[in-house]
């Protein structure tokens, strides 16, 4: 239906309050890292295309990355702020 068939309606991340929508974007990664492997290890996933890396790779790993790199103090750290 068309967005006006609705008056009022939100998303459900507008209802939540910008601290809670802010440690949500912090921590997504950390919560999404079993699912990140899955999709590297998937089967006919392609990692290179021509000898390069292709895009959606590259973005798995970078994801990948900035999950590992949250230590679990710091993630105690947030979740109890």
């Amino acid at each position: 239906m068309h967005r006006e068939a609705f008056k009022g309606c939100m998303y459900d991340s507008q209802t939540q309050s910008k601290k809670t929508r802010e440690l949500n974007r912090m921590l997504e990664p950390c919560f999404n890292l079993d699912w990140l492997y899955r999709q590297i290890y998937k089967k006919n996933f392609k990692k290179t295309y021509a000898g390069k890396p292709t895009k959606r790779y590259l973005k798995l790993l970078e994801q990948i990355r900035k999950a590992e790199k949250i230590s679990p103090e710091e993630l105690t750290k947030m979740i109890l702020m």
